[in-house]
């Protein structure tokens, strides 16, 4: 009996998610509901904020009318380097969110603020929306969400996510345009090897020693003896940060155009057999270029080919003497 009371309650927590259903434990308002009548005079202003889980992203969109013109504000807490993003847009822009609030009944939503306790981890959302009479609605949620939240996010998507791409691509070109102009604080390099790209993997992550004692940690798995004999080994220590010549990196960042590789997240077409990379490099101005994925960006061979020797030869002067081969 306990199993079976047990498993309607995870097919109902499950079904609450995928339908954007009221769930077990959530406590609030479920606002107006069917009484709720559409406001008819069109939409002057739109936001969504999203609040995603331990580790997601966090982002809004906000889209209004100012000085005769309609401009979309982007926020994402994974590009707090850019701040508020902010493109003009269509005027029809506002007319499709409009179509998705009546096609959708969010009308119904006005009040609804409601969370889950019993979720520990999970996302949460607010959506205000501001009409052309001077009216306006909000709804809000943390781990509980309104009846076809689904579809409506499905909706809002398909008509924000381009202005999105197109702002973050606004605003890389102008960073990549800046250029660097401040010190490296830190470096994570990973190349791993699966499928029939072989079994290497070289791994290297360093920070300025006054920010972590054991601030350098290296692992080198060399199979193919293409860089180094064939072995495993691993280090974990400190070194001091002033001691190393970053030289050479900040060079191979120039040359191979490493800046170019911001934001950069693509997978190839055979995933399971491709290298793997991801790369992390800190500067005291807080930039900072991430990378990673399975198809390679311009001039990859020539950087993997030009850091892993630098990287060996770090591992050399400061490896650990009880490494096993």
């Amino acid at each position: 009996m306990k199993k079976t009371i047990m498993g309607v309650i995870i097919f109902m927590s499950i079904l609450s998610l995928l339908t954007g259903c009221g769930g077990l434990g959530e406590k609030g308002s479920n606002g107006k509901g069917s009484r709720a009548k559409d406001n008819e005079s069109g939409i002057s202003g739109f936001e969504y904020y999203y609040n995603g889980s331990i580790g997601a992203n966090s982002y809004s969109y906000k889209v209004e009318e100012k000085d005769s013109k309609v401009m979309f504000t982007y926020t994402a807490m994974q590009h707090e380097e850019f701040g508020d993003m902010i493109l003009e847009c269509e005027p029809e822009i506002l007319d499709r969110l409009y179509k998705v609030y009546k096609e959708q009944r969010i009308a119904e939503w006005d009040g609804y603020d409601k969370y889950n306790p019993q979720v520990l981890d999970g996302d949460g959302f607010s959506v205000n929306i501001k009409f052309k009479d001077g009216g306006s609605m909000s709804a809000s949620g943390s781990n509980a969400f309104p009846v076809r939240y689904a579809d409506f996010k499905s909706d809002m998507y398909e008509i924000l996510k381009p202005l999105e791409e197109k702002v973050l691509e606004q605003n890389r070109a102008e960073l990549i345009a800046k250029g660097i102009n401040g010190n490296l604080t830190s470096i994570m390099v990973h190349f791993i090897q699966h499928g029939t790209s072989g079994k290497d993997e070289y791994d290297f992550f360093i920070i300025d020693d006054k920010y972590r004692e054991n601030n350098c940690e290296i692992t080198i798995k060399s199979y193919s003896e293409r860089y180094f004999p064939k072995c495993e080994r691993h280090c974990y220590l400190h070194v001091p940060y002033s001691e190393i010549d970053f030289t050479p990196v900040r060079q191979m960042i120039d040359d191979y155009e490493i800046l170019k590789w911001y934001d950069y997240d693509k997978a190839a077409e055979d995933y399971n057999n491709e290298e793997w990379f991801q790369i992390a490099f800190s500067f005291d101005d807080n930039l900072r270029i991430n990378a990673c994925g399975t198809e390679h960006p311009e001039h990859y061979d020539e950087f993997r080919n030009a850091f892993i020797p630098w990287m060996i030869r770090v591992y050399d002067q400061y490896q650990d003497e009880k490494n096993i081969d």
